[in-house]
């Protein structure tokens, strides 16, 4: 499908404002749009459409508003993703489907899916309210009920015939245990990663992101932007390469009338997200409960997946993979080459390995990880020496009912 129109940044500029702009705005514009050429001959965007029925409206209104036929009415709403094909034998490679945070558009995975499709086919979804995808209707209809629903709906879309594997991206691991809630399963699902989302929140965290999740900070110009970004992603830890920092500026953005350069969101899907993380969150049953090998991706500094949470993920599944980047907190980025073979690798080998892959990755992108015995992603400095134990055997895969 062809893009009805460009909504990024560089796609809405006009030339007297481009005219106007500083020498480090203009570097910024031009490897924008370098980084566009390299992409987009790479992937393809399409569209299904979504219904979102109107008795889940009635869910949350109240009663008095349930027959007002102009508030409550069943929502299509268009659902885009981005789908890469494999560069060798597209027809048989297995697929990935990526899953992004709840602030990330489809094109945050463009690093990551030109390097995985050595090998793989890759999807990578717009959510409602981000991207081309559509908006729904009223803040609570963004819930994780209704982000796994549009999950189950795209794979029904794709109807994958050989194996694939989904990705998690902090948000999107939490739309993954919500489709275990919703029983869904399928003979051909073969692996997930988890990364940095684990099935409990801690309350410190969890109450900023219902909080502050609500606001949208701007700046006034693209390179202050890009510097506030650039800062955002360096609080996660590990530094993040300039070309990524400009890309998710180009795709995650948008330029507001008063208040600037923001990251471009249906305003009711922050509401719906951080109204969310006020209830309850326990997502165990449904992390025992997934249907495939496991691999963790998690922070060695991350406030979110806590050396307690990923040892207890790992107690509650020995089998489980886990790989700690040094350094990181909240969600490694994988962007880089040899980040991008690390992940791929283990998704190339899931159900199949003898024993778990247990590894610390180094913050440097060109070293290579290190094979190490662990249980959770505490600092190095802070474990026993107690490397030489032996790691858990694998234990057989589970087995999936048929499609749901």
């Amino acid at each position: 499908m062809t893009q009805s129109r460009d909504i990024s940044i560089l796609g809405n500029l006009s030339r007297n404002a481009e005219a106007a702009f500083t020498d480090k705005e203009k570097e910024i514009v031009s490897r924008a749009r370098e980084l566009d050429e390299r992409f987009l001959p790479q992937f393809e965007r399409r569209e299904f459409i979504y219904t979102h029925h109107a008795d889940k409206m009635k869910a949350y209104l109240p009663e008095g508003l349930h027959d007002d036929a102009n508030l409550v009415k069943t929502q299509q709403v268009a659902i885009s993703y981005n789908v890469w094909p494999a560069r060798n034998n597209p027809e048989t490679a297995e697929t990935i489907i990526c899953l992004g945070g709840i602030y990330n558009s489809a094109r945050r995975f463009d690093f990551f899916a030109e390097g995985a499709t050595e090998n793989f086919n890759v999807i990578a979804l717009d959510y409602p309210g981000k991207g081309h995808s559509g908006n729904l209707k009223m803040p609570n209809d963004y819930t994780l009920e209704t982000y796994a629903s549009i999950v189950k709906a795209l794979i029904a879309e794709v109807d994958p015939q050989t194996k694939f594997h989904m990705i998690g991206h902090s948000h999107g691991s939490k739309v993954i245990y919500s489709m275990v809630e919703q029983e869904f399963a399928h003979p051909l699902w073969a692996g997930t990663v988890i990364g940095d989302m684990p099935p409990e929140t801690p309350v410190g965290p969890k109450l900023r992101r219902a909080w502050r999740n609500r606001e949208r900070p701007c700046s006034p110009t693209i390179e202050e932007s890009v510097k506030k970004l650039e800062n955002f992603l360096a609080g996660h830890g590990a530094p993040v390469s300039r070309d990524f920092v400009v890309h998710d500026f180009n795709h995650g953005f948008a330029h507001f009338t008063r208040e600037g350069y923001g990251w471009a969101y249906d305003p009711n899907s922050m509401h719906g997200y951080a109204d969310e993380y006020l209830q309850p969150y326990d997502k165990w049953q449904a992390y025992k409960d997934l249907p495939t090998p496991i691999l963790i991706l998690a922070g060695e500094k991350s406030n979110t997946a806590t050396p307690e949470a990923v040892k207890r993920m790992i107690d509650e599944r020995p089998e489980t993979s886990l790989l700690v980047y040094e350094g990181v907190g909240h969600y490694p980025e994988l962007v880089t080459p040899l980040r991008i073979q690390e992940v791929c690798d283990w998704v190339k080998e899931a159900g199949t390995r003898a024993a778990p892959l247990r590894a610390m990755v180094p913050a440097d992108p060109e070293k290579p990880m290190v094979v190490r015995f662990m249980q959770d992603n505490s600092p190095i400095a802070d474990k026993p020496a107690a490397q030489a134990q032996q790691l858990p055997a694998q234990q057989p895969k589970r087995k999936a009912p048929g499609p749901q």
